[in-house]
């Protein structure tokens, strides 16, 4: 009833399990891809914002560079008597040389106030034409630029009367001696030389970058600049809501011309009356995250389609065994039921020793059933159970994508409880297995120190969780042990376990090795809580634990001690357990000389008395 019973709960937890971990893996993944979701978004939020910076600093930049040029011209033409001669030939190379001083400039005008054109540096003999209804001029006759006689005006884009091609104009006033306005002197800019420095840009697949007039008009614009120039656009959000607000800002606006959930950038030059907006299409970025989405999803769906067949399969399995067992159980009834009424007519002496033999052959053959169950029952469930550690830790190394702390520690559970179900197996499986004479030792020559060393290593770090001291007490040189490594590993382990298991925090373990009479003897004692006197020969069988007050709060299957006695049984041993109830236990191994070799050379000891707690 004890093994229907185990395999009962396994079954019970395996199926919970793999449900947990089919539930687990789904949120994971659902969590993930909304994170990086949010991620893109805010990247390209970032993105955007940083882009509409650089832009309107290069805006502002090209701009202010233009008015100081404008101001050196301004102050040359005060000084110089030929000024106002019209087409002069010095006056004419100055201005040729001042217009090379920016990309942007196209042509430098100076016009009178009555509107004549005086110079142009397209031409050494001026067109006849009159500018006086030009913005740039009325502009500074009238006193309308902010700023004063010193202020620049930045016109709105216009097609030149004659050249039929779009430009922006930047002007600053000429006065006469006595301080009358005499005239204006004009730069001419390239709105395209805005639309070829965009074009370099590194813009995402749809960007859209504008560069806006502070009164509307569109000055640059990449793509379509010829299509959008001169439009105005102070009706859109832009300057009816967003620039009244705040200077710049980054948001989500739907764009008549550019399509709908754009990622919107703006900023206004605190300088120079202009404006620059770079938008994305809210779909073009989350491209890429959609493309990831789906293959994660894709992965996702096969893996919870393969959990759920192992977890279906291991269900399905651990219930066979479970009905074989019941029928093995009836089977055993039936039969010692027979025997008994078989034996009832035979005389006392006879049916005494006849009830003995059946009941030790019925005992023999339900034990080694039973050991034969459970090392093929253990067989059929460490295969699947290694395949859900595995996803587990899978998961756990980011092989899916980097997780979250708190996706990291659910799926670091999911590990530890696998791999504790898992060692609980292996116990059971080496049980068996040594029950049956089964269990196969490969001996080799080992180093009695390393062992240990390795052992403390991997047991320090749940004696730091626990707040128990784990030191180590060995001598210069020990001799080599002829012995399986992997049963005397188990051997160190499960003695450390037990040991840090029962040690409340503030306790202390010491791992020690020495030679007594030839032998070689291990001992593992401690402070915890103890072992009644007893107990200590009930601990030594299989699935045994000690029931007082102390212990019941600690889990465990019953099987460390008696393995570890029968594993040192195996290898010509000797396990000795002692123990004094409130103050501490100590196991003692001793291998017997014959088992034992001498170095040929000294092998560094790993710890000393006084070592440093592990």
């Amino acid at each position: 009833m004890a093994g229907r019973g185990l395999i009962s709960r396994l079954k019970g937890g395996m199926g919970a399990f793999g449900v947990a971990l089919i539930l687990g893996l789904n949120a994971l993944v659902g969590y993930d891809l909304l994170h990086q979701r949010d991620e893109a978004l805010a990247r390209a939020r970032e993105d955007s914002a940083a882009m509409a910076l650089v832009l309107e600093r290069h805006a502002t930049d090209s701009l202010s560079g233009v008015a100081k040029i404008l101001a050196g011209v301004v102050e040359v033409l005060a000084v110089r008597t030929d000024a106002w001669d019209r087409g002069d030939t010095d006056v004419f190379a100055l201005l040729r040389r001042q217009a090379t001083l920016s990309p942007l400039i196209r042509a430098i005008l100076v016009v009178s106030a009555d509107g004549k054109l005086i110079h142009d540096t397209q031409t050494q003999e001026p067109a006849g034409i009159d500018l006086s209804d030009r913005d740039y001029l009325m502009a500074h006759r009238d006193r309308l630029v902010p700023g004063g006689a010193d202020a620049v005006f930045v016109g709105n884009p216009v097609r030149g009367r004659t050249s039929n091609t779009w430009f922006i104009s930047m002007s600053r006033r000429l006065e006469s001696p006595d301080g009358r306005f005499a005239g204006v002197v004009v730069a001419v800019m390239e709105p395209m030389s805005f639309r070829s420095f965009y074009q370099t840009l590194p813009l995402s697949g749809d960007a859209v970058v504008t560069l806006y007039h502070a009164d509307g008009p569109v000055i640059a614009r990449f793509p379509d600049h010829d299509s959008h120039i001169g439009l105005s656009a102070h009706h859109l959000p832009l300057f009816t809501t967003l620039l009244k607000e705040a200077r710049a800002g980054t948001g989500m606006l739907d764009s008549a011309t550019d399509g709908p959930r754009r990622i919107l950038s703006y900023r206004a030059s605190a300088e120079m009356p202009v404006a620059v907006t770079v938008s994305s299409s809210r779909d073009a970025v989350l491209a890429p995250w959609w493309s990831k989405a789906v293959t994660l999803a894709a992965a996702d769906l096969a893996g919870t389609l393969v959990l759920a067949a192992m977890t279906l399969a291991l269900l399905r399995e651990a219930g066979r065994r479970e009905r074989t067992m019941a029928d093995l159980q009836d089977s055993e009834r039936a039969l010692r039921d027979s025997q008994q009424r078989l034996i009832q007519d035979i005389a006392a002496r006879h049916r005494i020793e006849a009830e003995l033999i059946a009941a030790k052959q019925v005992s023999d053959a339900a034990n080694r059933a039973k050991t034969q169950f459970l090392a093929n029952m253990s067989h059929e469930l460490r295969t699947p159970l290694n395949a859900v550690i595995g996803f587990a830790e899978a998961l756990e190394s980011g092989i899916f994508g980097q997780m979250s702390a708190k996706q990291t520690e659910y799926v670091g559970d999911i590990r530890k409880s696998g791999q504790h179900l898992l060692s609980l197996i292996n116990d059971i499986l080496d049980t068996t297995k040594i029950e049956s004479g089964k269990y196969v030792l490969h001996q080799e020559d080992l180093a009695v120190d390393d062992l240990i060393g390795e052992c403390l290593r991997q047991m320090g770090p749940l004696a730091v969780e626990k707040g128990v001291t784990l030191t180590a007490a060995l001598p210069d040189s020990l001799p080599i042990l002829y012995a399986d490594a992997r049963a005397v590993r188990q051997i160190l382990l499960n003695l450390l376990s037990n040991a840090v298991k029962f040690t409340p925090p503030g306790g202390r373990i010491v791992v020690e090795a020495d030679r007594v009479a030839r032998s070689l003897r291990l001992r593992v004692g401690d402070t915890g809580i103890g072992i009644p006197a007893l107990e200590l020969d009930q601990v030594m069988e299989p699935f045994h634990q000690v029931d007082n007050s102390h212990t019941r709060r600690y889990a465990g299957t019953g099987l460390g001690l008696p393995l570890v006695k029968s594993l040192v049984e195996l290898q010509d041993g000797r396990f000795v357990l002692s123990s004094v109830l409130g103050r501490g236990t100590t196991a003692t191994v001793l291998f017997p000389p014959s088992r034992l070799r001498n170095r040929s050379e000294p092998l560094r000891a790993l710890k000393r008395t006084q070592a440093a707690p592990v």
